[in-house]
């Protein structure tokens, strides 16, 4: 049975005919959607079938990872300690969170005899690079599995963020003032240019307590960098958190495509910075560095989490 799936990828009655196979099975993973032909293409032909029996280790935690894999017939299971394991089944891709995040493997065990599909770790990283529509994809799913993770919330209910409500401004800041301020908070590696860039994008709102931002259900359209203020942020469950400076609130509803999962309401007066969904699509097409760092960003929060929704 195993066997027969691997001779229809690897030995199909021409080498045309296995790479056509591969950019078919490729186009159905979820985590490559939105990658063009030409991305698949590059995957296909840098792409190797492995087989492995039942029980075989795929890695070890704690490797450097070597190639991201596609379950093309059978089961593996990713384990990390203290998290419980990831299966990943027919169609289903593992080892992608390791390069995301830019940080070891899980350990991940053959369950049954298995076939997979693995793509080398430097050409998934040059796809990523080359390829904005890849990058996207990523930034929505892993914006998709956070937010789950966190119970619809911006952080975690569990383990709040701690709240600083920050200094308060009378007069509007310059923008060097301001280039200031975000260089010292949570945007400290962007480089010089794209915090230009970001920074010109941005609009100063002021809004007394009691203002909501956006209630569940809304359309995700922009992101809010708080300076100064503590903001409440509800699910439709009733959990919430509060949130305050140099927080941002929305970028995981605006990364994943969704609606709003919680409510946004101010609890003291706010001050913060809005900058619209369009505006960071333009922001990390033109430095892919700054896309590439919020998915790291991203990944990483994940794995710090106990669910595994990804291997």
């Amino acid at each position: 049975m195993n066997q027969d799936v691997l001779d229809l990828f690897s030995r199909a009655d021409s080498p045309q005919a296995a790479l056509r196979n591969r950019v078919l099975l490729l186009r159905s993973v979820e985590s490559l959607q939105g990658l063009d032909e030409q991305g698949l293409t590059l995957f296909a032909e840098h792409a190797t079938n492995r087989f492995y029996r039942k029980g075989d280790v795929l890695t070890t935690e704690d490797e450097q990872p070597r190639a991201i894999g596609i379950v093309i017939e059978g089961q593996v299971t990713v384990t990390r300690t203290g998290k419980p394991g990831y299966v990943a089944r027919r169609g289903e891709g593992f080892g992608m969170l390791a390069v995301m995040a830019s940080t070891t493997t899980g350990r991940v065990v053959a369950d049954i005899d298995t076939v997979t599909l693995e793509i080398p770790v430097a050409t998934f990283r040059v796809a990523l690079e080359e390829n904005f529509s890849l990058l996207r994809n990523c930034l929505r799913i892993m914006g998709t599995t956070l937010t789950r993770a966190r119970h619809h919330l911006p952080a975690d209910p569990s383990n709040p963020p701690s709240v600083d409500l920050g200094d308060y401004y009378v007069r509007p800041r310059t923008l060097p003032e301001q280039l200031i301020q975000l260089r010292r908070g949570p945007f400290h590696q962007m480089n010089v240019e794209a915090l230009v860039d970001l920074t010109r994008r941005m609009k100063e709102r002021r809004v007394p307590a009691g203002h909501v931002f956006w209630s569940a259900g809304e359309p995700s359209t922009f992101a809010l960098h708080v300076e100064y203020g503590r903001v409440r942020c509800t699910a439709p469950d009733g959990q919430h958190v509060d949130v305050g400076h140099d927080f941002t609130l929305g970028v995981m509803d605006v990364w994943s495509g969704q609606p709003r999962s919680y409510e946004a309401r101010a609890e003291t007066p706010i001050i913060a910075y809005h900058i619209d969904y369009e505006d960071f699509l333009v922001i990390i097409e033109m430095h892919v560095s700054v896309g590439l760092d919020m998915l790291r960003g991203i990944a990483r929060q994940y794995l710090a989490t106990d669910k595994s929704e990804l291997g």
